[in-house]
């Protein structure tokens, strides 16, 4: 019985050696790293301009030139009046909300971005323009609610 034993150890051992061997003898692959995946945009749809029903409901404005004074521009529910103002260089404009909801104006033009902050039914906000140039501006409660004002030299 102990040869027996003997002789099965012997037999596992130069199994073992052999396969260790044979395995040794041959070159192990080279792991090659993953390549990075490469970032391809996805195809998107161009945002679309989201216009409301009551943008087709209420007309544009008209176009006026400010009086000497001060001008203002009245902030309705849904519309600024008028939707456009020339002004003189250095006036200050006043932006009044006449309506009975929340409005902003938050408008570009020379100089950068500028903004009213929210402007509650009554309240008012007053901006004086010191470039000659156009100022675009906008609802951003009310997308559809835009604007301008140009400035000339005096």
């Amino acid at each position: 019985m102990i040869w027996f034993r003997a002789i099965l150890l012997a037999v596992v051992i130069g199994i073992a050696v052999v396969a260790l061997s044979q395995s040794a003898a041959k070159p192990t692959p080279a792991i090659e790293p993953t390549p990075r995946p490469t970032r391809v945009p996805l195809p998107t749809l161009a945002p679309e301009t989201i216009i409301s029903h009551i943008s087709h409901a209420t007309p544009e404005p008209p176009r006026q030139t400010s009086n000497p004074g001060l001008p203002e521009v009245q902030v309705v529910d849904y519309g600024f009046s008028p939707g456009q103002l020339t002004v003189k260089l250095g006036t200050t404009v006043t932006f009044a909300n006449g309506g009975n909801d929340g409005h902003d104006v938050t408008g570009t033009g020379p100089g950068g971005e500028w903004r009213s902050g929210p402007l509650a039914p009554s309240e008012r906000y007053s901006r004086q323009f010191n470039l000659v140039g156009t100022y675009s501006y906008v609802c951003t409660i009310h997308p559809e609610m835009r604007g301008s004002i140009v400035v000339v030299q005096p």
